[in-house]
């Protein structure tokens, strides 16, 4: 067995993650916020230059890219109608390894269909207040 084959988190570490999430999820659900889920192999990157996908190679050749975010999958849902939506998803960016970034992290990512930005600037008050 490997020398480093314990977790890098603690058991209270990822109690206090579950915690955390949940305290995410009930402060959107009581706003009717829907939680959607949005595919994790794209076809193309996020299309800015200084975010970089991390592709993968599918059988045959296809390539696919693990999404450095869910913007645009969110934003087509919004186009569709979905009205308010959040997420809380993993991302993969490639050249963002270091002692503070990691190329893979988790992201909470929500829009309000008309809420302005004194609005949102509200909203991200109230959610960090709740956890």
């Amino acid at each position: 067995m490997p020398e480093d084959w314990r977790p890098s988190a603690s058991l209270g570490t990822l109690r206090i993650r579950a915690e955390a999430l949940a305290r995410v999820r009930a402060f959107f659900a009581a706003r009717s916020v829907l939680e959607v889920e949005t595919p994790m192999l794209c076809r193309g990157g996020l299309g800015e230059p200084h975010i970089l996908a991390l592709r993968t190679m599918l059988t045959g050749g296809r390539h696919r890219y693990l999404p450095p975010s869910p913007e645009p999958a969110m934003k087509r849902l919004l186009c569709a109608g979905s009205g308010p939506i959040y997420q809380i998803t993993r991302v993969f960016r490639d050249g963002e390894e270091g002692r503070l970034h990691n190329p893979e992290f988790t992201l909470i990512e929500w829009y309000r269909p008309g809420f302005d930005h004194h609005a949102l600037m509200d909203e991200v008050e109230a959610l960090v207040s709740a956890l």
